[in-house]
């Protein structure tokens, strides 16, 4: 059906509507009347409730599921959840890094005082400035850290949304049960820590 045909149906459903709710109120049939005003106010927000549906729909297809809110594990939240832990991991190792790069640059400032060559200064001066650039390349993580933490509050908010509407989730399916990836402590039942690991292997002698 073409936009014209489509806009003459809803202009005679409408019509419709207003007549029978004229004639119950006129009868004196307030039920009546409710039940015609209440299917008149459906008229106008059908479209965008079918248009969030279909938005619903897409955005569960983009990112494989949306469970309903609130939702117990659902994969929305967990990858939320794994893109948090992404960015504690890279904050941790970050810090390490300046740390280490830090303890290094005091280390060649105390070779320096014990005296040195001038090939050997020449090779220390390159050192130094290669812990600088380091400590440098590392301010990349607070970027993508605030990029990945806006992008997952974006995310949370609209599936919150979804779910506030009364949106129904998809089912679940069976063999695609959590996201690929290492486990994280909190979210996969068997994670196991590097100590843990660490741990066993002492144990079996290796």
């Amino acid at each position: 059906m073409d936009g014209l045909g489509e806009a003459l149906n809803d202009k005679s459903a409408l019509v419709q509507r207003l007549q029978d709710a004229l004639a119950a109120l006129e009868s004196g049939d307030e039920a009546g009347w409710r039940r015609e005003i209440d299917a008149l106010a459906a008229l106008r927000t059908q479209p965008m409730m079918s248009g969030l549906g279909r938005l619903a729909r897409e955005l569960g297809q983009a990112l494989g599921e949306l469970p309903s809110v609130p939702s117990e594990a659902g994969e929305l939240d967990d990858a939320c959840a794994r893109l948090d832990h992404v960015v504690e991991m890279t904050e941790q190792a970050t810090h390490r890094t300046l740390d280490l790069a830090e303890e290094c640059r005091a280390l060649t400032e105390r070779l320096r005082a014990d005296g040195l060559n001038a090939d050997q200064g020449e090779i220390l001066e390159r050192i130094r400035h290669n812990l600088t650039e380091v400590a440098l390349t590392q301010s990349y993580q607070d970027l993508t850290g605030q990029i990945i933490r806006r992008v997952v509050g974006i995310v949370r908010r609209v599936h919150e949304g979804f779910g506030a509407l009364g949106l129904p989730p998809p089912e679940e399916d069976a063999r695609n049960q959590g996201l690929a990836g290492p486990a994280v402590n909190g979210l996969d039942r068997h994670a196991v820590s590097q100590v843990d690991a660490d741990d066993l292997l002492s144990d079996l002698g290796l």
